[in-house]
């Protein structure tokens, strides 16, 4: 079930990334009409993706384990624990928000500048907090769990 989640998850990030790409790019044209359709899915993708990463955080081995495992005083003193426990939920969870907020706004005013601002942040924290195969001591592989 780990392996499947984990796949789900890395496999939501993709479409988070693609989707938000093409929100902001959508956002800063002036010939499209309903600009609020995709930003639906990429909100739905983004909460999913928190979900599975929540289960994942408290029922995996590389979140809150690793607190139970060494404290919290000796995860904050390792960068690749640290990652795991802090700075990977942090940012995502920030990034989320800021995915929550671009839709909102873009739903109740319509205001795409505004929103495109709050997605360019999300990406940001997206693309600074992914463990993405080159970042050593946290890196996975593209698609981990296949």
């Amino acid at each position: 079930m780990y392996n499947f989640l984990l796949t789900l998850h890395s496999i939501l990030r993709w479409a988070i990334i693609i989707l938000l790409v093409v929100n902001i790019l959508r956002l800063f044209s002036s010939t499209v009409t309903n600009k609020i359709a995709l930003s639906k899915w990429l909100l739905i993708a983004a909460h999913t993706t928190l979900l599975i990463g929540l289960y994942q955080y408290f029922a995996g081995g590389s979140g809150y384990a690793l607190i139970q495992q060494y404290g919290m005083a000796d995860v904050m003193k390792d960068s690749a624990k640290r990652f795991w426990v802090v700075e990977h939920p942090v940012g995502m969870l920030a990034a989320i928000v800021f995915i929550t907020v671009g839709h909102i706004s873009l739903k109740k005013s319509g205001n795409a500048k505004r929103s495109a601002v709050f997605y360019i942040l999300a990406l940001i924290i997206i693309l600074a907090t992914v463990p993405w195969p080159m970042r050593e001591g946290i890196g996975r592989a593209w698609l981990p769990g296949l």
